[in-house]
This record gives structure tokens, sequence and C-alpha cells, in this order.
């Protein structure tokens, strides 16, 4: 049978492979085998192993060569594993785990290299993002970094769709297919201005309804942490005001436009000024894990051990004040419910 390129192979005798061939069979190979199934293209392939379609095209036929068996059919809509293939798989992603247990173990100390896209929320670039990327460089000088901005669910979806490594984001589990590593925790409490005249005491989850809300867009991950605890504690609001811009929706808090649910170390400087009160209440959430994540079966060299990198800077504090940076394409929404 041919492949593409003229290249050909002819199925074991008997059903069994050659010892001599099978030893010549790469971690390489079987990288670029799994990633061009798991991304139907030779061309997504070699962009996640940061190297040229052509290498991972060759390391394919390689290792169907040694194999013996044809594991990828080459269609016009992309890449499909063959029967053998299919079987190969599992088989591929258990090799690449023994790969980064190797390294880890032995601890090799080889140069981590190539472009590393990590995803964070806005409060993240607030507070210790610039620490962070300053703590991989040092650790990295060959890494190129290139950070991500965006409301969690949609750093979720870019991690899902594999156009960002690593994500840092509010949650609790985010399914088996991914590794998750818990850098820090977030104290989020109801917060308002003053000038609201709320009462001085914990308020019933029904009181809440009397005054608008204002939250972050209905892509923020935190969201999704509070929802099912807000409404297990019978939290209703008539209005919500909703904004992608943490930066706005801090204005507006302490205009008085409404109540709304912030990070306190973030906002300390805030309540310590006399602009933000916190308001209490009968139920309080648990605090909600920010984590490092990546696909469990990834193996771009690094990517889980850059989890670890994250928690030496994880701070949400404040950083001191710099000039206002430009609020781009802030977008603010208004909802109001039966």
């Amino acid at each position: 049978m041919m492949l593409r390129g003229g290249a050909s192979f002819a199925p074991p005798a008997n059903g069994w492979y050659s010892w001599d061939k099978l030893v010549n069979v790469t971690f390489k190979q079987l990288e670029a085998f799994y990633f061009s199934v798991s991304h139907a293209s030779f061309t997504l392939a070699a962009a996640k192993l940061c190297t040229t379609q052509s290498a991972v095209s060759k390391r394919v036929i390689e290792l169907e060569q040694a194999l013996g068996v044809q594991l990828v059919h080459r269609m016009p809509k992309g890449l499909i594993p063959t029967q053998a293939g299919a079987r190969l798989l599992p088989i591929a992603e258990e090799a690449m785990g023994l790969k980064q247990r190797i390294a880890s173990e032995i601890g090799l100390n080889d140069e981590v290299k190539g472009t590393f896209r990590i995803g964070v929320t806005e409060l993240v670039a607030l507070t210790w993002l610039t620490n962070l990327l300053r703590e991989l460089k040092s650790r990295h000088p060959a890494l190129q970094i290139e950070p991500v901005v965006d409301a969690g669910m949609n750093l979720f979806s870019a991690l899902e769709a594999n156009t960002i490594d690593l994500a840092v984001l509010p949650g609790t589990y985010w399914g088996a297919e991914y590794k998750c590593v818990e850098v820090g925790r977030v104290d989020d409490f109801w917060m308002a201005s003053p000038r609201l005249e709320l009462p001085d005491r914990p308020l019933k989850p029904e009181e809440l309804a009397d005054y608008p809300v204002l939250e972050q867009s209905a892509g923020s991950a935190k969201n999704a942490f509070y929802d099912a605890w807000r409404h297990e504690h019978g939290f209703r609001f008539k209005k919500v005001f909703a904004t992608n811009s943490l930066t706005v929706l801090r204005e507006l808090t302490i205009e008085g436009l409404g109540i709304s649910q912030l990070a306190v170390d973030y906002f300390t400087p805030d309540i310590d000024a006399g602009l933000l009160r916190i308001v209490r209440t009968d139920h309080h959430a648990a605090r909600p894990g920010v984590f490092g994540g990546v696909p469990a079966g990834q193996l771009l060299q690094g990517a889980r051990r850059h989890c670890g990198d994250v928690r030496p800077s994880v701070q949400f504090r404040a950083r001191p004040l710099r000039p206002a940076w430009p609020v781009a394409r802030a977008q603010c929404s208004i909802r109001s419910n039966p």
C-alpha cells in the first residue's frame, strides 16, 4: 500500500511485528500521531508541537512503517484513525504520560522553549499577572509567553479549542480531561456604596431583591460558581446590570448604582477609604478556588510545571495605583427579572 509522498508499508506476516522495528518507535512519532489524530490535521498538530507540517507527517509515516500498518486515513476533510490507529491512540497517550513522568522523576533540566499561551481573568490581570510573567521569564528565558485576558468561561472555551495552553480561572472541577492545580482562593463579599444606606445588620436573601445587582457578564466563571448557590439560598434579583469590565463594575458600585459581589482583598483600599462597605448576609458562599488548568493528555513541554510556577505569584491585593488604563470595549447590559 502506498502512502502520500510515495512511502509504502507491508502488513506484518502472521500478525507479528518485528522487534527490530518496534525498538525504532520514538516518543516523537507517537506524539505526532496522537496530536494529528486529536486535531484531525497534520498542520494543527505541527502548530501544537512547534514544528512543521512536513515533520509531523514524516513522523507518522515512519511510525506506520515501523509498525507495518496504516494508522490514519488521509481524507479531504481531515485525518481519521484506522482501526489500528484507534487502538494505538490510548497507548500513545500513555507513552506521552510516561515521557512526562521520566522528565519529572529524573529531573531533566532541559530548557523550556517555544510559545506558551496563558489565559487569565481580569482580576488576575489586575493583580498578579505581571509577577507571574516575570517569574516565568526568569525561570525559562527562552520561553515566549502570550497572555490572554478574558472572562473565565471564554478562557475555558479557548482551552477546549486549543487556542491557549493554560487557563487560570475560578472553579472547582472542569472534567477528567483536564489537569487542574489550585493556586489560590478568593474571598468574595457583597459590597455597596455607603450612599445606599443599607441596614447595618445581616440581610436576608430576599432583602437583596430590593436593590439593583451589579455583576460581570454571562461569560464570567465566577457567576457559574455562584449561580447554583444563590438559587439554593433564595437569592432573587429584580434588576441586574452586567458589564464585562471589573473596572467599570467598581465605578458603578462606588457610584451607588447597586450592590455587587467583589473580591475583598482587591477592594480593601476602597473599603478603607470609605468608598465601599461590606454588606453582610445570612448566608455566605464558599470561597471559589482559582485553578491553573491544562488538558490532561497535553505534553506541551513544561505545561503542567507552569501550573506550579503560578503559585508563588498569587496575590489578589490591589497593586499601587498607576495612571488609569483605558477601558477597551467595555460593555454593559441591563436585565429585569419578573
